[in-house]
Parts: structure tokens; sequence; C-alpha cells
């Protein structure tokens, strides 16, 4: 039996909160219920002073079966992840709303002082230059670009000329607040400079609602606010060289210069649950009509700009981690408040050899609290029964497809966050069972992707909807 340390957690106390417990049903439909009775069932059951050997736990998962009339067959032989823990905690997590205190943190670690600087959407220089090309397609002297309509061609070029006519130079520059500034329903500090040479941008963003607060530190060329331009380099050895895809340096020392990030912005409840060697992409070449799919068309010296790796890094209970999910927890029901959207924490950090060159901190939580410090969990077979069964049922939509293959390939116990239906901000961590597997949706196309196919709760056997987050 495999045990590992993977992924953490975060968040703090919540009350009257809605969590699924009831007996897994013969529906995709996600219970939802009291959680005073989850806490109350969690606390029942086997004695767990030998938690693993009492979760009857396998070596590995293994099996088929087929439903659906033929459209879905399932295939496991999956490593089973389990946490180095004896116990197995219960709490609860809040929302965190970045503070002035966090500002002047980032502002320290990553900007070390230097001056901040307001960002120039559009230079003098660069104004001029778009207002050159407008006046020349109006001439006929070049074909139209990015859209652009004749009808459109006066009212853009009056409006460009009289933004160029204030507008700032490449080399001016303007000392940007180092607090929150605040416009319609959000607060932002948005502001770049240079450090060790390098142009570092430093963006927070804060929702009056509790919605989707933001963090992001990036180095040009490698990211920007909306994410890092990373691409897994595993798989495209044989379309790209290896030696420009994959990083000269060692996940070792990529792990160093990330923690010793996590331990300056003064993280120090989380752990990297996810590493991978990846290669940044050149944004332009990909936005200029190139197809990311083709890469043996591809011209490696204008597609890869570097290459190092991407870490995904979670919050940890009583050192148990929280899982780490593709799925950002930020979906809604069709007959639900749009507003109650809560997305999952995520902290997402990208090195090269010079260093870190990507931090991202999405949805933070509040450091959790404990409610439970030993809960009681459903045998692994009891488990593995609901999963044949409701494998099934949750894929019904398949008949209508030309059916799918799904290849389970690792099963993993950790901390999820649970919140009640059309609420945000305070949820429920309880531990559950995440089946991963590869995804192959087409017999005969090569269509393949990676994600957890179904989540059980490990207390009483609900099959929770990751993307809704109950």
């Amino acid at each position: 039996m495999k045990k590992t340390i993977s992924l953490a957690l975060a968040g703090v106390l919540a009350l009257g909160l809605l969590t699924g417990c009831q007996k897994t049903p013969d529906t995709p439909a996600v219970i939802v219920k009291d959680q005073e009775q989850m806490l109350e069932t969690a606390e029942k059951g086997r004695e767990n002073s030998a938690l693993f050997a009492a979760l009857e736990v396998p070596e590995r998962f293994t099996g088929e079966w087929t439903g659906l009339n033929g459209k879905l067959t399932v295939k496991a032989d999956a490593e089973i992840l389990l946490p180095n823990a004896d116990k197995i905690p219960t709490g609860r997590v809040t929302a965190r709303e970045f503070t002035q205190d966090d500002l002047d943190n980032f502002l320290r670690v990553f900007l070390k002082g230097q001056p901040y600087y307001e960002v120039v959407e559009m230079t003098k220089e660069y104004a001029l230059e778009l207002l050159e090309r407008l006046q020349a397609v109006q001439r006929g002297d070049e074909p139209p670009f990015g859209g652009i309509e004749y009808e459109d061609l006066p009212d853009m070029i009056e409006a460009l000329a009289e933004y160029a006519r204030t507008a700032p130079s490449e080399d001016e520059r303007t000392l940007a607040p180092t607090t929150f500034v605040s416009e319609d329903s959000r607060s932002e500090m948005n502001g770049w400079g240079t450090v060790d040479g390098k142009e570092v941008h430093l963006q927070v963003i804060h929702w009056d609602d509790g919605g989707f607060n933001k963090a992001v530190a990036y180095v040009p060329p490698y990211g920007d606010w909306n994410y890092s331009f990373t691409i897994p380099s595993s798989g495209k050895e044989d379309s790209l060289p290896r030696d420009r895809i994959f990083p000269a340096f060692s996940e070792e020392e990529a792990r160093q210069m990330s923690d010793a990030l996590m331990e300056d912005l003064g993280l120090d409840d989380v752990i990297c649950d996810r590493i991978e060697p990846v290669f940044f992409f050149n944004e332009t070449y990909l936005n200029g009509g190139e197809d990311r799919g083709d890469w043996a068309d591809m011209d490696p010296d204008a597609l890869i700009e570097d290459a190092g790796y991407r870490l995904q890094y979670v919050r940890c209970v009583n050192g148990f981690p929280i899982s780490f999910t593709p799925e950002r927890g930020g979906a809604v029901e069709h007959d639900s408040d749009h507003d109650a959207a809560w997305r999952y924490e995520e902290i997402e950090v990208c090195v090269t050899a010079d260093g870190v060159v990507y931090f991202s901190w999405e949805a933070p939580y509040n450091e959790p609290t404990v409610e439970l410090e030993d809960t009681q969990l459903m045998s692994f077979a009891e488990i593995t029964d609901i999963f044949q069964r409701m494998i099934m049922v949750k894929n019904s939509w398949l008949e209508d497809t030309d059916g799918s293959t799904y290849l389970i390939h690792r099963v993993h116990l950790g901390l999820m966050r649970i919140k009640a239906k059309d609420t945000r901000g305070e949820g429920l961590l309880v531990p559950v069972w995440d089946f991963w597997a590869i995804r192959d949706y087409s017999a005969d196309r090569d269509v393949q992707d990676e994600g957890i196919c179904l989540t059980i709760n490990a207390i009483d056997g609900t099959v929770i909807d990751r993307d809704l987050g109950y």
C-alpha cells in the first residue's frame, strides 16, 4: 500500500452549513443535508487506532466494468494514494479577503523595495504606430486587420489620435498606488517594477461581494493576469526537441526555489502537491492562428520561450492535505443563485533555472479550524461498491453518444471543501475518495483528457460533484 503526503488545506469556522451525507441514491443528483448530521456520522463507526488497516485498503484498485448498453467501459489498474497520517480530521474553512498587510507583504516579496509603477496599457509610441496603420487602411494602402470594419475607421482614428496626444511615452514612469483603489464592485492594486534586471508585474483584486479574489505576480513573457503560459512537456517528446521542452535542472531544485517563496510569503501551512515539467510558449506566436495541437508543424524557436516546472500548492489540516483538483468548483446549478459560486483555493508557482517567474493565488482561504481530529470512515470495499454503481449512473448521458472508456489510474484519499448550495465563503472540510481517470471520449479519435471521474464522501458514501462543490 502506497502512503504519501500529497495536497494541503485551508479555512476557518463556518456555521449552519449544509452538506451531502445521505445514502447514495441511484440518480446522479447530489444530496445536501445538515452539517451537524455529517459530523455525528463522522464520530461513529469502527475503532480507528489502526486507520488504514481498518479501512481495508488493498495495494491497488483493479477491475473492469461495462454498462449503459455497452456505451461505457471502465477499466481500473490504479495506485491508491493515502496521506501519512494516523487520524483524519474534519474541519471548517472560510474565504479570505486580501488586506493591506497582504499587499505590503506581496510588495516586499516580489518588488523587494523597488519602485512600483502604474501599468500603461498603450504608450504614445504604440498609439501613433497603430494610428498610422489605421490611416493606411482608410487610404486603401493596407488591408483591414484584427476584424476592423471600414465604417468604424473614422471613429477609431479620431479616438486614437485624441488618446495619443496625452498618452505617456515609453520612458515615462508614474508611481502606482500601493493600496487598494476601489472601482465599481472591486478593489485593485496593479503595477510593475524592475527587480534584478527583470520586469515584475504584481496585481491583486478583491471583490466587494467576496467573489473571485486573486493575487498574481509574473515576469513577462512567462504569463499574465489570467494564467501562466505553460504546456506540460510530457507527451510532446516526439514532436518537439526534448532539450528545449524539458528543464535542465531537477525537480528538487524547483521545489527548493518554490518552497522558499512560500516561506517568504508566510504560507507555512501549505505543501507542494503536484509538480510537472513544462515549457513556456510564446503567446504571440500561438495567438497568430496556430493550432496548439499541430506540434510537428510548429517552429520550436518561435514557439518555446523556456523550460521549467509548474507546482501546485495546497493547505494541510493537522498534516492532512486538501486534495488538489483540476475542477475549480465555480459551477452553479440552473436554479441556483449564480452569485454563490465559490472556487476552490489554488496556489500555482512556476520556476525556471533563474528562479520564480509566476505566482498565482486564487480564491484564498483563511486558516482552517478542526471540528474532529479523528474521523470515522467507511471501508474501502464499501466505497468501491458505490463506485461501481455510481460511475454508470453519473455518466448516463453517454447512452446518447458513441460511447467512452474510462481508465482509472489513481485513487486518492484527501480532504475536500464542501459548501451548501447557494452559499459562498463558508465550507466544511471532509475526507473524500477521488477516482482519477484518463477519459477517451471517442473510439475512433485520439482525444483524451485526465481528470476526476467520481468523488465519493469517505464518511457516508455520498457522491459529490466537484464542479458544484457539494
